[in-house]
């Protein structure tokens, strides 16, 4: 009986998830301030009301760059000159405080975002889905950027740009602001973004970052904001970090039947074979897209995976290798 209920089961999951067709996609606000700035100071405390209101927070990825201007001497742009100026460059900033939502610079105004400004990019979709994992403990982390295309990605100069950011830094500035939100830090493509050819429908490009806490930095604090930019018109594919929810019925996981396991359906343990490949990670989720086992690998293409303690169902499995990434069905009796 167990198998003729497992199933059907499986056939409705598969056919939710070949449905899907998009994700979310997040608001990105690039904040360009200044701590010495104290018309900075005497607005941003609204725009970070705005933006931490319950309706809008989940939607929202906001990073805050600090520009040479109007003062060189910030200490936060004083911590990396180089790679805040280009930031700023990329829409030409002249003065701070400003805003660019999505691409889209907001005209210089006494309140920094509007609520009807805001509200029109909310509830909006993208063809691609940015899941940010990240791992490391003590000053060495490293971040996995898995880039899904649900559905074909619009022609278009894409470049992928990684980030990294303090989400809390308490400490005055001259300008009278003692909380500062999540600063940027590092940029871990170059300034200019690192070339992305945008996958084909149900396909995955993977990315690979290792990094150094800077000793200036919160190692508690830190954390990775990638984005996908169409270096044409600016605009923001779509953008991820490790704070986001898991997709879940994530069309991408069901693309490739490219590992065989023994013995599938699974009891206490299953063995899973990735070819000529040599696996890196291993990693198995349930049918509610919670991760349920993850492994670091010894470079074989053949990995045990341990299934005692998991539920009878439907499992996805996806194994990080050299050359690719790798993801089948598994059944657990």
């Amino acid at each position: 009986m167990k198998k003729l209920q497992l199933i059907p089961a499986l056939l409705l999951f598969s056919f939710a998830l070949f449905a899907q067709s998009s994700a979310k996609k997040y608001v990105l606000l690039e904040h360009f301030t200044n701590s010495r700035c104290g018309i900075c100071a005497s607005r941003n405390p609204a725009f970070y009301s705005l933006i931490d209101q319950a309706q809008y927070a989940p939607d929202i990825h906001h990073v805050s760059i600090h520009p040479s201007v109007p003062y060189n001497n910030c200490v936060f742009y004083l911590a990396n000159t180089t790679e805040n100026n280009a930031w700023a460059a990329v829409y030409s900033i002249q003065g701070t405080p400003r805003v660019a939502v999505n691409g889209n610079l907001i005209p210089s105004q006494n309140q920094l975002l509007r609520v009807d400004t805001l509200t029109k990019y909310l509830n909006q979709t993208s063809p691609l889905y940015l899941r940010v994992t990240e791992t490391g403990t003590g000053n060495s982390r490293s971040a996995s950027i898995d880039a899904r295309a649900l559905s074909q990605i619009p022609a278009g100069n894409y470049k992928l740009f990684v980030a990294v950011a303090e989400k809390t830094i308490n400490q005055t500035t001259p300008n009278g602001e003692s909380v500062h939100h999540d600063v940027f830090r590092d940029m871990l493509t170059p300034t200019t973004g690192q070339d992305f050819t945008p996958p084909a429908p149900g396909q995955i490009a993977n990315f690979n970052f290792v990094y150094t806490i800077n000793a200036a930095w919160n190692a508690n604090e830190m954390y990775v904001l990638a984005f996908v930019r169409n270096m044409d018109n600016k605009q923001i594919l779509n953008s991820g970090t490790k704070y986001d929810p898991v997709l879940t019925l994530d069309a991408a996981d069901l693309v490739a039947e490219s590992i065989r396991f023994s013995p599938n359906p699974a009891t206490d343990i299953t063995y899973a074979e990735i070819g000529d490949d040599n696996a890196l990670q291993t990693e198995v989720y349930a049918a509610d897209g919670k991760r349920v086992y993850l492994a670091q690998e010894n470079a074989a293409n053949r990995v045990s995976i341990t299934t005692a303690a998991f539920a009878p169902g439907i499992y996805f499995v996806k194994i990080t290798g050299e050359k690719g990434i790798y993801t089948a069905k598994m059944l657990k009796y």
